[in-house]
């Protein structure tokens, strides 16, 4: 845990988080500086808390983040993406969090603007994270 930094990636109760702010206590009378963790989950969103010795190891989930091109939208909110080999990718649908961001990606999909998705993946769940414009 003494290793942790302000934006890495962290498990608290089975969800991925990213690190917002530690803070160290020092030594006590049984030999432990302890870090307190404050960390905001990916997906949701949602503040989570957590304290650890600093010398024990904390649970780090494998975060990984690709662009696709935005294809098409169904009506049931599933996504058509493209990745940069021009393999297309479905299963993958309009984000809940952060609010308003499946709205905004809507609106500029039938503005006919050419839209790039960032797609977060983590202990096994993949949701847009935010949108890149292509002409920019």
């Amino acid at each position: 845990a003494g290793a942790l930094k302000k934006g890495g990636f962290i498990c608290i109760n089975n969800n991925a988080c990213k690190v917002i702010e530690l803070s160290v206590s020092k030594t006590g009378k049984h030999g432990h500086a302890k870090v307190s963790i404050t960390a905001t989950g990916i997906f949701d969103g949602r503040k989570a808390e957590d304290q650890a010795p600093t010398t024990h190891n904390v649970a780090v989930p494998f975060v990984k983040t690709e662009t696709y091109s935005l294809l098409d939208i169904d009506n049931d909110g599933q996504l058509t993406l493209m990745d940069g080999e021009g393999a297309e990718r479905t299963g993958v649908t309009l984000p809940t969090y952060p609010d308003g961001l499946a709205a905004q990606i809507k609106e500029a999909f039938e503005a006919g603007k050419d839209l790039q998705v960032v797609v977060t993946s983590a202990m096994g769940i993949e949701q847009v994270t935010g949108i890149k414009s292509g002409n920019a």
